[in-house]
């Protein structure tokens, strides 16, 4: 767990790092120099390494949270195989095309950058915690992220181009964008439904400052005391379903009742018949 932490960390500087230094070579290139075949080797070097650490990062938080398994390796894998490629690429055009492997190359890289793209947004997709009647809209999302891959590796790999493809292509990515802007919003609304439903107390504990020993009730969160303003951060952790949210307070069931996940150390219960 520490080391993925270390990586995501490592991943988001170096997104900081790569924004800053296209910037800084932006800026240089137009007061001091002029916009050259280096300059923009430059430029597209920072530029690709930035988006590498977004996508790494996107890829990273389900690796940690073991979500979709092996969704979160995968896109490691597939986001530095690209960076690679795309850098090699940057640097050794002119190279590859005269040793006449560019075409070929710049195939796989492509095809590289796609999946590059596939596995860090389903990744993300494995994130939102939705409630049973919406799944189903994720499930046909991250269909459609697979059937675009797929499509686009083999228009890459066939420079397939016709009127019903393009057609095609487009429905699906339709698709695509429609379900990954619906996604965290009904990830928002179970969540908000879920803490309607499962507050199985008043949030707010009675306790005594103790600077001013002053008795009160304070809320759960960041609140202060009301006689020396001493200030305290009050987390109240009830156990909850680790895929929706569900209370488990006074259930004797083995799987949550809303999303049917096992419980944790819950003993089936059998019903007898006669």
């Amino acid at each position: 767990m520490p080391m993925k932490s270390q990586t995501q960390r490592s991943l988001l500087i170096g997104f900081i790092v790569s924004i800053a230094a296209c910037g800084a070579v932006g800026v240089y290139c137009l007061l001091f120099a002029g916009f050259g075949y280096l300059e923009a080797r430059v430029l597209g070097t920072t530029a690709v390494v930035a988006a590498a650490s977004i996508l790494g990062l996107s890829a990273a938080i389900p690796w940690e949270r073991r979500r979709w398994h092996p969704v979160g390796p995968l896109g490691m894998v597939a986001v530095s195989v690209a960076l690679v490629m795309v850098l090699v690429g940057i640097w050794a055009e002119r190279w590859l095309f005269q040793t006449g492997h560019g075409q070929s190359y710049f195939e796989f890289m492509g095809i590289a950058c796609v999946w590059g793209v596939a596995f860090p947004h389903i990744g993300l997709m494995s994130l939102a915690r939705l409630r049973r009647q919406y799944t189903w809209i994720r499930r046909l999302t991250v269909i459609a992220v697979v059937t675009l891959a797929t499509l686009l590796t083999l228009t890459i790999v066939y420079t397939t181009s016709g009127d019903d493809w393009m057609r095609f292509m487009g429905v699906v990515s339709i698709v695509v964008a429609c379900g990954t802007i619906a996604t965290p919003i009904l990830h928002r609304i179970s969540a908000i439904r879920v803490r309607e439903a499962i507050r199985t107390f008043e949030p707010a504990l009675r306790m005594t400052c103790p600077r001013c020993e002053l008795s009160q009730k304070l809320p759960m969160g960041r609140s202060s005391c009301g006689g020396c303003s001493l200030r305290f951060l009050i987390d109240i952790d009830e156990e909850t379903c680790t895929t929706c949210g569900y209370p488990l307070y006074k259930l004797t069931s083995a799987n949550c009742p809303e999303c049917g996940t096992p419980i944790a150390h819950r003993p089936v219960t059998t019903e007898s018949q006669d």
